[in-house]
């Protein structure tokens, strides 16, 4: 009889959380951020040290329009990862929502200082950006997403954050699909 690979109960949990995490992720792509809420707290139940969950629930609770749910779950990242590039992320997004200008744009530079490589930050400093009016750092900062993660292309395309500039070359020409 040959060994049979059995998945483990801590694998299994892996598989699971995952899973919630990406209907999360699709939920909040769709607009239905009551679903992608529901994801994320599945998600957070079934590993409570995974950052994505709560970075996800910070992120529906803003589209919610509940700033201070949005803001503690952006917060209990840094109880997880100190200098967590998602944490700041997170409060930019909301301080953002909140039209708390000065502080989105301190906790978007704290977050691509501290996660120098990652996408999100890069993007959502992006559309701070263009919400600001500014061509010039919106188009350095979506630059420098889309050099990471050549995928946010697809979201870019059709973000309403960054629709002022859909005409303009600089931005057909970084959205592309090659």
């Amino acid at each position: 009889m040959a060994d049979e690979k059995r998945i483990t109960e801590e694998e299994l949990q892996k598989i699971r959380t995952q899973t919630q995490l990406t209907f999360g992720k699709e939920y909040l792509r769709a607009g239905h951020y009551e679903k992608a809420l529901a994801a994320f707290d599945e998600a957070a139940k079934l590993d409570p040290a995974e950052a994505r969950a709560l970075m996800g629930r910070s992120l529906a609770l803003t589209r919610l329009g509940r700033y201070d749910g949005a803001l503690a779950a952006a917060n209990g990242i840094f109880n997880l990862e100190a200098n967590s590039p998602h944490a700041y992320n997170a409060r930019g997004v909301a301080y953002q929502a909140m039209g708390r200008l000065d502080e989105a744009q301190a906790a978007f530079e704290k977050s691509v200082t501290f996660g120098p490589q990652h996408a999100g930050s890069h993007y959502n400093f992006a559309c701070y950006w263009a919400f600001r009016g500014d061509a010039e750092r919106c188009r350095s900062y979506l630059e420098r997403a889309l050099e990471f993660d050549p995928k946010l292309n697809v979201i870019a395309a059709t973000d309403v954050d960054l629709r002022q500039y859909r005409n303009e070359d600089w931005f057909l020409d970084l959205v592309a699909f090659k």
